[in-house]
């Protein structure tokens, strides 16, 4: 296994990040961090008292019983990777204090804070906005959910014209794939990282944020291991991102020769990630984005690999689900209005349309205050969340959801949401999660599964550390997944990617694209469901 690194230095820099990964990894082993979610957490209260270090502004929070720096930062609308401790961040106790960086809101000094978001308290129906849903609009049959759906869509538009479709070019070495790997690793910066304390002077420079992708190449080192006792030849090119400009991304693309590879991996923020889409098309060269769920990326581009679930994708593993668990009963789908909605409210009325006898109702949740009565009404439902606003809101929103819901003893409904919201909110209540048979695309790890299980105990023994599912598992899959497409089946791979699953993949990987011109997308999702307080893939 032939490996190509940018620099000899390399090796060396990443053993170092490894240690301030193992020193900043604000994770306890897997099992104690999912026994301690499943209480449902310690709620935490918003401090107002602030401290100026160094000329930057920072909240100061004393720690209080059961509470955890990953649940003192969500309560501020931070990364746990932001807040700052003098000890450590394993063992805090009662009274100890974390630092946490103002963002966003003005402070009475003029300097700017972040929304205090944490500790909210849930609103009732008085506090929401008026209007309410009428009892036409929850009965109503197919036909005429279809007309009010229609008259909420925008005018149709016509057709796109085809534009320049994919040309697949010979592979730059038969006997190996050349794959490079763009992220930002901050090389540069690296002596200027502090691996012997925290504070707050050292935990503020930018070159710690390539602590968050770190996992990634940790996990895609795996995979290479995994691809060599396949008996495959590789070549990786690993190129690092400095800053999140044009300039910054031609530089590395054109230094490091990134068009004379066969694939291109680029784990990047959006803007850095659409300029090398754009320089990946120009080369003839695929690019996998291996976290975004944005489907505009692949759009226009028909290079480009988006490897996280389609919205359609999930639309139909909810919809299925809900035809064989809840047959016959109506659909609640809860929106805000908002613009980024509209892609998973149509997903998902497509799917049931094309069911032909699923019945539907839209609701806007700021006219949702007749809610509770709506679904007694209906006898047994299921309620499908798509609202998605601001962070803030959207932690407001579901407290308030959670409550309505569970105050339903009788024939109580069955909540599903697109986006898994033990991993997305801290202080999420399990029990009440639980008793709403809660369905999701889970985002953490399945140890049941033997396959995951394997990667975490590799992963441990490796890096003596706990792995990341979006980072580390994410990178293994999809190392060897192309790499094995490619050997398999050479450029064919690209005109339809489709292979029996290799050994050591451990998510299903199925791509599709929705018109030539564009790129392919994942259509494989796993519904879960909450039972006995742990998450069972649903059949």
């Amino acid at each position: 296994m032939k490996q190509k690194h940018q620099s000899s230095r390399l090796a060396q820099i990443l053993k170092e990040l490894l240690v301030v990964s193992l020193l900043f990894n604000f994770q306890f082993s897997i099992f104690n961090s999912a026994w301690a979610q499943m209480k449902g957490g310690v709620p935490v209260k918003v401090s107002n008292k602030t401290q100026m270090v160094n000329g930057k502004r920072y909240y100061v929070h004393v720690v209080d019983q059961g509470q955890t720096v990953y649940a003192i930062s969500r309560a501020y609308g931070l990364k746990e990777v932001e807040a700052i401790t003098k000890k450590d961040i394993h063992f805090l106790q009662i009274g100890d204090t974390v630092w946490l960086p103002c963002k966003g809101q003005r402070l009475p000094d003029g300097t700017v804070a972040p929304p205090a978001t944490g500790s909210a308290e849930p609103a009732t129906d008085a506090g929401m906005r008026n209007g309410q849903a009428t009892s036409q609009q929850h009965t109503a049959v197919n036909t005429d959910v279809r007309q009010q759906q229609a008259e909420r869509r925008e005018p149709a538009q016509p057709e796109t014209p085809l534009g320049p479709t994919a040309e697949i070019r010979q592979r730059v070495n038969p006997q190996s794939v050349v794959v490079s790997l763009m992220m930002p690793f901050n090389l540069s910066q690296m002596d200027k990282i502090s691996t012997s304390k925290f504070d707050v002077e050292q935990r503020g420079k930018t070159v710690y944020k390539s602590l968050e992708f770190i996992q990634f190449y940790e996990g895609l080192l795996l995979g290479l291991e995994q691809l060599e006792k396949m008996g495959y030849n590789m070549v990786l090119n690993v190129v690092d991102v400095e800053e999140n400009t044009n300039e910054a991304v031609d530089r590395a693309f054109y230094s490091h020769k990134v068009a004379e590879s066969d694939l291109l991996i680029a784990l990047l923020t959006r803007q850095p990630f659409e300029r090398v889409s754009e320089l990946a098309r120009e080369a003839r060269l695929f690019v996998v984005n291996p976290v975004s769920d944005r489907q505009e990326i692949v759009r226009g581009n028909p290079y480009v690999f988006k490897c996280l679930p389609s919205v359609e994708a999930r639309a139909r593993e909810i919809v299925g689900s809900i035809r064989s668990t809840l047959p016959g009963s109506e659909v609640f789908i809860l929106h805000s209005g908002a613009k980024g909605e509209k892609n998973a409210i149509q997903a998902l009325t497509s799917a049931m349309e094309a069911e032909g006898n699923m019945h539907y109702t839209l609701v806007d949740w700021a006219k949702a205050q007749r809610l509770t009565t709506m679904l007694k009404e209906h006898g047994r439902a299921a309620v499908v969340s798509v609202y998605d606003q601001d962070k803030a809101k959207n932690r407001i929103y579901v407290s308030q959801l959670l409550n309505k819901l569970s105050s339903i003893k009788k024939d109580t409904p069955y909540l599903y949401t697109f986006d898994d919201w033990t991993t997305q909110y801290a202080d999420v209540d399990f029990g009440q999660l639980q008793n709403l048979n809660y369905h999701t695309f889970y985002a953490d790890w399945l140890l049941t599964d033997e396959r995951q299980r394997a990667f975490v105990d590799r992963f441990r023994e490796e890096y003596k550390t706990e792995p990341t599912n979006a980072y580390a598992g994410m990178a293994n899959d999809i190392i060897i997944y192309f790499v094995c497409g490619l050997q398999q089946r050479g450029t064919a791979f690209f005109e339809s990617p489709a292979i029996p699953q290799p050994a050591g993949v451990m998510y299903p990987i199925r791509f599709s694209r929705a018109r030539q011109d564009w790129g392919f997308e994942n259509g494989e999702a796993l519904l879960h469901r909450m039972s006995d307080y742990q998450f069972i893939v649903v059949k």
